[in-house]
This record gives C-alpha cells, sequence and structure tokens, in this order.
C-alpha cells in the first residue's frame, strides 16, 4: 500500500528536519487525477486501456508515426491550427483507438480533451440551431470549443444516419458542420476527425466549401491495416487451456 503521507522527514547529524517528497504519493495522485480527466473527456472506457504498442499494422506504419509524433508534440508553435483527418473505408482500421490515445498523451500532458460522436455532436447542432433553446445543449458545444483537443469520431458518414439524400434537413447538416468546423479550426483546439468517408467524397455528398474547408486546415492519414485477424486469433486462443 502507497505511504499515504506527501512527504517524508528525516533528521540529519544536527538536528534539522528535513522533508523528502514521498514520489510513491504523488505518483498515485496523478495517476488518480488522470483517470478523473480520462472519464471527464468522454473517451469510451474501452480504448482506456488500449496504447499505441498495441497497434497492429504494416501498411500504415508511416501514418501512424505521424499520429504518434503529433500526439507528442502538438503543443509546439509548429502545429498550431494543425488538425487530423483519420480515415480508412474499412472497419477495425484502429483510427479509433489511434485518436483516443493522441487524447490520452494529452491528458497526461496536462491539456483539456473530449471526445464525441460525429452523430452527436451534428444532433446537439441542430438542436441548438432549432427554435427552442436549450441551455444545456448551448453549453455542451460550448464547451466542446473551450477544449485543447476535440475528436469527433466518426464524422461525415453517410451511412450512420448523419446525411440523408434528398432530405430537406441537408442543408441544415452541411451549414451546421461548416458553422461549427469554422469556429474551432480558427481557434486554439485541434480537431482530430475519424472518418469512413475518403475525403474527396465530402465535396459530393456536403458541399464544396466544406471540403476545402477540411482539404486546407486537416492532415489526412490513411489507415489500411485491419485488426479484424488479430481479433479472430485472440478468440481462438479462449478456447485452448
Amino acid at each position: 500500500m502507497t505511504n499515504k503521507q506527501p512527504y517524508t522527514y528525516i533528521i540529519d547529524e544536527n538536528k534539522n528536519r528535513w522533508a523528502i517528497k514521498n514520489e510513491a504519493y504523488w505518483k498515485q495522485k496523478a495517476n488518480e487525477k488522470y483517470f478523473i480527466l480520462l472519464k471527464r473527456s468522454g473517451i469510451p472506457e474501452f480504448y482506456w486501456n488500449i496504447d499505441w504498442k498495441d497497434y497492429k499494422g504494416n501498411k500504415s506504419k508511416e501514418n501512424f508515426d505521424k499520429a504518434l509524433y503529433f500526439a507528442q508534440n502538438f503543443h509546439k508553435e509548429k502545429f498550431n491550427h494543425t488538425h487530423l483527418y483519420l480515415w480508412s473505408e474499412m472497419n477495425n482500421s484502429q483510427k479509433t483507438s489511434i485518436s483516443c490515445n493522441i487524447g490520452k498523451e494529452a491528458i497526461q500532458q496536462g491539456y483539456k480533451v473530449k471526445f464525441i460522436l460525429g452523430g452527436t455532436l451534428i444532433d446537439y447542432l441542430m438542436k441548438n440551431n432549432g427554435f427552442n433553446y436549450n441551455k444545456e445543449i448551448h453549453d455542451k458545444i460550448q464547451q466542446l470549443k473551450e477544449q485543447d483537443i476535440l475528436i469527433i469520431d466518426d464524422a461525415f458518414s453517410a451511412d450512420k444516419g448523419t446525411l440523408w439524400k434528398n432530405s430537406p434537413n441537408n442543408n441544415l447538416i452541411i451549414s451546421a458542420w461548416d458553422q461549427f468546423l469554422r469556429e474551432v479550426v480558427s481557434s486554439n483546439t485541434k480537431i482530430i476527425m475519424t472518418s469512413n468517408l475518403q475525403i474527396d467524397k465530402i465535396k459530393e455528398l456536403y458541399s464544396p466549401s466544406l471540403f476545402e474547408l477540411v482539404d486546407r486546415n486537416f492532415v489526412v492519414l490513411l489507415f489500411e491495416d485491419s485488426i479484424k485477424d488479430h481479433k479472430k486469433k485472440k478468440f481462438d486462443n479462449l478456447w485452448k487451456e
């Protein structure tokens, strides 16, 4: 059990009393604070114990290294107003776990992080732009804009209900995305988006101006490795003694 005292004390040969920092105590306190902030960030608990070393992939290694480097250096001046767009047409490409690892790295460095699903964000924005003002939703949106890193998972996914062909809501959704992203990219908040949509498709499914906004401000990283086979092997081992 960790000593609960933040300092231990010794008395030297001259009977002077000296305080010595209890490293185990402060390490435990830092760990407790990290998990409080991790929970507050909204990063799904599933990703809490998935680390960089757990990445399974070869073809995407260069982009993985770029994501890791960004996580360790995003606060530096050279990355001002730099955002990441992690995408793959495949499921199980590990892009969400990578985005969460960037967030966890930032939390450990003392920065503010929020995780939100793209569909949830659009739902908030649409309700906020409606006729019935909702202070709770308004405050949630403002909070998203005040983070050091904002993770938007599964953004621009037409098959997830965030866009409907020939729907009168299309223009409202496009306008909501455009306004929100313009406000955030011009601030100090850095956005990490994951998507199964190739960036060029934003022009076709959403709007040319929204595509230009993303294309101009985001570094696009493609992840082509699936973790599905690794999961299957793990499940197979469950039946072995």
